[in-house]
């Protein structure tokens, strides 16, 4: 059973703008859990990211916060994967058909 927020979500996603706003926030708010539970796993402060990849802890806090908007660079995230030995993969996946 869907709750009233899925509904509601749900019924807002038929609007196209709607989507494209909402999808580049769960995206952003998945590259930040990705990255706060890698650091995290390899128990490392955010201090100590931020001066491996040389920028600021606050460039850190930022980007694993769910508040802040900005999408990544490219480069910026492939700078943070190599940190954890990691290669920085994008992918393309196929819409699913709407009515």
């Amino acid at each position: 059973m869907k709750s009233d927020l899925d509904k509601h979500i749900e019924k807002h996603l038929r609007d196209k703008e709607f989507k494209i706003y909402f999808d580049r926030a769960e995206a952003k708010r998945k590259i930040a859990q990705e990255i706060a539970g890698l650091r995290k796993a390899h128990h490392i402060t955010q201090a100590q990211l931020a001066k491996k990849i040389k920028t600021s802890q606050q460039v850190i806090s930022r980007l694993e916060s769910s508040r802040d908007k900005r999408m990544p660079s490219l480069e910026f995230l492939d700078r943070i994967a190599k940190v954890f030995n990691m290669k920085l993969v994008i992918s393309l996946q196929r819409l699913e058909k709407t009515a």
